[in-house]
């Protein structure tokens, strides 16, 4: 694992007890709107993050334009998997 890597998956680490926590304040009224917001921030960082990784691997992703492709070509809506609504 390279140190990139590791960093990379520290952060999702990190943010994946970040949003395990929203999740509970969520589901019990206790979540307030900064908490909401910082968390949506950090999880867009992250997403960022985790597609320019994926673009570096090497399945043909890259650069595309200044578009970072990384080689999906449809994710499907959230719960459109196997007929799963979650």
């Amino acid at each position: 694992m390279t140190s990139d890597q590791a960093r990379l998956a520290l952060l999702l680490t990190h943010e994946q007890w970040m949003v395990d926590q929203v999740a509970y304040d969520l589901a019990g009224g206790r979540a307030t709107a900064r908490q909401c917001a910082e968390t949506a921030g950090v999880l867009e960082r992250a997403a960022r993050q985790l597609r320019e990784h994926g673009a570096a691997l090497s399945f043909g992703g890259g650069l595309t334009g200044g578009v970072i492709d990384a080689g999906v070509i449809d994710t499907g809506a959230l719960g459109e998997r196997d007929g799963d609504p979650w």
